[in-house]
């Protein structure tokens, strides 16, 4: 899963300028984080979260931005949409840090754009770890088990059991493999994607566990699971397997 960025500011050099910091940023980290919308105006980054459906998303947004919303307001809309956002305010007003506390609209950083460039690059850096750590901790707490229906029974598994899930050829209907069996159930997989986070999108009709990974052959894209299954992955999916295997290590199973 990706964390997507999205900036709002209304002046476009300083627009470009953040955008530029987070794209580079990007480039050369494995974190799995996508630059999701530059905007300038409020309404831009609203119809965006509603057409998307964005969820955990990381949000740079300049305070003043020269319209009726003011950043202040914008976050608390995303904060209707994207329950799970995380919001940094980037500004040239300091004054204005209070009010975003009395306001609750749970900002986790303020960041003053009066500095050397290199400082507001590096502060940019810092939030937006920040802001990574955050959602990968809460991601962590969040259930672990893999539930669903097969006409009037239920099915729960722990998710070290998962290890992918594809479309079948069958409308609507799922094939789950696990590390002891085969199971059909219906569903979508872009359900899936959105309800247990632990999941990788490898293509557009299948989901895989990277905890299950036990080899990736990147020459000829192939992964094999723990079960000695092996499937074909995408090459443009190399670098999201590459750090999908590493934050599974670290975290664990």
């Amino acid at each position: 899963m990706t964390y997507p960025i999205i900036v709002c500011e209304d002046d476009k050099t300083q627009l470009k300028n953040i955008t530029v910091m987070l794209e580079n940023y990007i480039m050369f980290h494995d974190e799995p984080l996508i630059m999701e919308l530059s905007a300038e105006t409020p309404n831009q980054v609203i119809t965006h979260l509603i057409n998307k459906k964005i969820s955990r998303g990381i949000y740079f947004l300049d305070i003043d931005l020269g319209t009726k919303i003011d950043g202040i307001e914008l976050a608390k809309k995303i904060r209707k949409i994207d329950v799970q956002a995380n919001i940094i305010f980037t500004t040239t007003h300091d004054e204005m840090a209070p009010i975003t506390l009395k306001n609750r609209v749970g900002a986790i950083d303020f960041i003053d754009k009066d500095v050397e460039l290199t400082t507001y690059r590096d502060n940019i850096y810092s939030a937006l770890k920040y802001a990574e750590n955050i959602t990968n901790r809460s991601m962590i707490q969040e259930s672990t088990n893999f539930t669903f229906e097969i006409g009037n029974q239920m099915f729960n598994f722990d998710k070290s059991e998962i290890i992918l899930i594809e479309t079948s050829q069958i409308p609507h209907r799922l094939n789950l493999e696990t590390i002891n069996g085969n199971y059909e159930f219906y569903d979508k997989i872009a359900n899936l994607e959105k309800k247990y986070p632990f999941l990788l999108r490898l293509n557009r009709s299948c989901l895989i566990n990277p905890l299950n990974i036990r080899k990736a052959d990147f020459p000829s894209r192939k992964i094999t699971f723990k079960n000695e299954s092996t499937y074909k992955f995408p090459l443009g999916k190399s670098r999201k397997i590459k750090s999908s295997i590493r934050s599974a290590l670290y975290h664990g199973a």
